[in-house]
């Protein structure tokens, strides 16, 4: 508890003091370290990159290159809590909404006046999470693009980003129950609740990790623990938004709460496995526009990366991050007890 804490990096202070020690947001500690929430620590370092005040690495595209440009950036000041009285947060949401909003609802992976600019699920889900979180929730554009979402949902409770995709898949599926989990926390909109339900209930019968069809593990990479998670999935990922949205005592999320177990180390941290590299270039492949490429899945697994890989943390060491949301997790569901 000390180490998270510590003063040096306030989005770490604020979410253990508020979310875990249970302090009110009137208490003089909270409010000091939100205060500092932007000016130093990770939210700090991020903003510093800010171009023009504006947008990150491509002014043309919030999605490409990943994952150094604008949407990737501030879904993680989302998390850390960065807000929209920021004013350089303020001015990337208008920067990407110009871009990427899709009028008729969602977020398109390519700017306006691309010939494919349609909404996309995970990049959707996404922003609309991240906008809610930074105090976006009312816009109309976001409340938009939760109703789009809503209208792409499986019949088995999934989504999928593949155009003829028709079973659910878990990174697609992650995105929209995350943007769903904190729009509830603002508005528990009629239709809302439903959906939840139905996207929780696909991760659960997968038992977050696992085939429904064999029992085996649907990716190794779903074992590690990564952060920035981007579009991907891992098992602690599926753990912290089915507990937010107040998922507890549910046997099929057993085996994933017993690996986070598993994975504590002997001093009561988590490590980080992994951080996505991104791309190696900012420019596209091939002469041509892309929006995927292969090296933005592959791991840094010891270390730091180029600054195109959005890292808070040293790979392969203790995560302060990562160790906030796993005992979290444990919280939520009864199980972080004193001493533990």
């Amino acid at each position: 508890m000390n180490w998270l804490l510590e003063e040096d990096e306030p989005s770490a202070r604020y979410h253990t003091l508020v979310d875990l020690q249970e302090r009110g947001e009137n208490d003089q500690s909270v409010i000091s370290t939100l205060n500092r929430i932007g000016r130093i620590g990770w939210a700090s370092k991020i903003l510093a990159r800010q171009k023009d005040g504006i947008y990150w690495d491509n002014p043309k595209s919030c999605y490409v290159p990943k994952f150094s440009a604008c949407s990737w950036q501030l879904v993680v000041l989302a998390d850390l809590g960065a807000s929209s009285k920021d004013q350089p947060v303020d001015k990337a949401v208008d920067h990407l909404l110009e871009h990427h909003n899709v009028e008729t609802g969602g977020i398109s992976l390519r700017p306006k006046g691309h010939e494919k600019f349609e909404p996309h699920i995970c990049a959707t889900g996404n922003m609309v999470r991240a906008l809610a979180k930074m105090g976006y929730a009312e816009d109309d554009r976001v409340l938009s693009a939760m109703d789009w979402l809503l209208s792409k949902q499986l019949a088995d409770g999934g989504w999928n980003c593949s155009p003829s995709g028709k079973h659910g898949s878990f990174m697609s599926v992650i995105q929209p129950v995350w943007a769903l989990s904190e729009m509830m926390a603002h508005d528990a909109r009629k239709g809302w609740e439903v959906s939840a339900k139905r996207g929780a209930e696909f991760l659960l019968k997968h038992r977050v990790y696992r085939s429904d069809k064999d029992d085996s593990v649907v990716l190794l990479d779903f074992l590690r623990l990564h952060y920035p998670i981007h579009y991907c999935y891992d098992f602690l990922h599926g753990l912290r938004v089915l507990t937010e949205l107040g998922i507890k005592n549910d046997p099929r999320m057993n085996d994933a709460v017993a690996l986070l177990l598993e994975k504590r180390t002997p001093d009561g941290k988590w490590n980080l496995d992994g951080v996505y590299r991104g791309w190696r270039h900012a420019h596209a492949m091939h002469g041509e526009e892309t929006v995927s490429r292969p090296e933005e899945r592959e791991l840094i697994t010891q270390g730091w990366g180029t600054e195109r890989a959005l890292q808070i943390e040293e790979a392969g060491k203790p995560s302060k991050w990562l160790t906030l949301q796993a005992l979290l997790v444990l919280k939520r569901l009864g199980l972080l007890v004193s001493g533990l």
